[in-house]
């Protein structure tokens, strides 16, 4: 077979070509039409030039150092993706939806890539650095407010669908065309303030210019195409996302999945005021937080317990946090909770690669963000906090039923303050495409 890269411009680029959440073009849609050939999903790519503003004026004036404008330095362009999803084009069927993408990316990021990673190949082709203020003054500031510079990026997109390690057959009377749509994220829960004022920058903004989607199909040769099945089967891990808010010393989190083959879950938090909002990081991961009159202190966690149908599972015991006030009051972060999240993101044996450590997994930091303190969670080096709670499901990529029963999860913590924190839960699951002439059939 022959290989050709194909290049895609999206559906409803607006007449200037410059796709901005606040001018009024929230999402970028691609069509991957139906062809004789197979679709290489790992070879799909965004491409495009990334510029921030500081107002919306009819020629907006470029961030400079001075504004102090940037937004998580872990995430880079992946900043501005809320929701990511991918459908047929034969059937519209929904074959996969993550939303809180960038929520799922920032604990993505930090657990299959290396602070090399971040620096090297990542840095050029998604704009992220393991550094805040390199990040700012590389990837956000202008040279001055008359010479307004563009980021190009060429971003992979990590989800089920596109890495299965299966091709996709993009024939008609098979699995057909592929629609992917990017939902952007709003301004304000993507840019933030370093020094935790809105004043001056209530109109900044993101942009995105010469947006294209690149990827990489076989053609299907003659014979083939007389004898190829237009019945089959795409197997991949989807996964599903779920938000809620904790604002308790015990928090009980319970959801019907009606998922059959659950893998792994995971957690992650942020303050409730932390989102849309240009005085603050949105996109980070951190402790739960608000003990007493402190809406910014740390609230540590004393147990946790991961829950089927209302009973202790995959554990029969609880997990206790090697925090204590009195006899340990270690900022180090508890070995079995890493452990717990590294398993449900990573699959078994899959990577070696990870920047999570001591420096930023601990708990040595407040929920402010002032630019003068050290001890600000903005300030973490080695990428920023990461934090989440996960654990994963069955033996050998089994999986595990929650079809019929509840899963929960329960964490007991510090949190006294009348501070909600805001929880995003991912679900990884088997699932599988069914394809025919007839159409798409997804079976989960």
């Amino acid at each position: 077979m022959t290989s050709r890269y194909i290049e895609i411009r999206p559906d409803n680029v607006p007449a200037n070509g410059k796709i901005s959440f606040k001018n009024g073009f929230p999402v970028m849609s691609f069509t991957i039409s139906a062809q004789d050939g197979l679709l290489d999903p790992r070879s799909v790519r965004v491409c495009g030039k990334f510029q921030a503003f500081k107002n919306n004026l009819a020629t907006p004036t470029p961030v400079v150092d001075a504004d102090g404008i940037t937004m998580n330095n872990r995430l880079g362009i992946y900043n501005i993706v809320d929701t990511l999803t991918i459908r047929s084009q034969k059937s519209a069927l929904i074959c996969e939806s993550i939303r809180h993408y960038s929520k799922f990316m920032n604990t993505y990021l930090s657990l299959t890539s290396s602070l090399q990673d971040q620096l090297g190949h990542l840095s050029q082709t998604c704009l992220i650095q393991p550094n805040a203020e390199c990040f700012r003054k590389s990837v956000m500031n202008n040279l001055s407010t008359t010479s307004p510079q563009t980021n190009s990026f060429s971003a992979h997109l990590p989800c089920g669908f596109l890495q299965s390690g299966n091709m996709v057959n993009l024939r008609q009377d098979a699995f057909g065309g592929v629609q992917i749509e990017i939902q952007l994220t709003p301004d304000a829960n993507v840019l933030y303030n370093t020094n935790g004022s809105s004043a001056g920058v209530e109109d900044a903004h993101y942009s995105l210019s010469d947006v294209k989607l690149i990827c990489e199909v076989q053609d299907i040769d003659d014979d083939a195409l007389r004898t190829g099945e237009d019945t089959g089967v795409y197997e991949f891990n989807s996964i599903t996302s779920l938000y809620t808010s904790i604002n308790s010393t015990n928090a009980q989190l319970q959801y019907n999945l009606a998922l059959r083959n659950v893998l792994s879950a995971f957690v992650s938090f942020v303050p409730v005021s932390n989102i849309n909002t240009l005085t603050q990081d949105g996109q980070t991961t951190t402790y739960p937080s608000g003990v007493g009159t402190d809406n910014n202190q740390i609230a540590n966690i004393s147990r946790v317990q991961f829950l089927k149908g209302g009973s202790k599972y995959p554990a029969d015991f609880d997990y206790v946090n090697n925090y204590d006030a009195v006899n340990n009051p270690t900022p180090m972060p508890d070995p079995q909770i890493v452990k717990g999240l590294y398993d449900a993101v990573v699959p078994d044996g899959t990577s070696h690669k990870y920047s999570i450590s001591p420096v930023n997994m601990n708990r040595n930091y407040d929920l402010a963000n002032t630019a003068a303190s050290q001890t600000s969670y903005t300030q973490i080096a080695e990428g920023g906090s990461v934090m989440g709670l996960g654990t994963r499901y069955g033996l050998g990529g089994a999986g595990e039923d929650f079809s019929t029963e509840q899963w929960g999860l329960s964490v007991e913590s510090e949190h006294t303050a009348d501070n909600p924190v805001g929880a995003y839960i991912f679900i990884k699951a088997k699932a599988q495409l069914v394809f025919s002439p007839n159409g798409v059939q997804l079976v989960m």
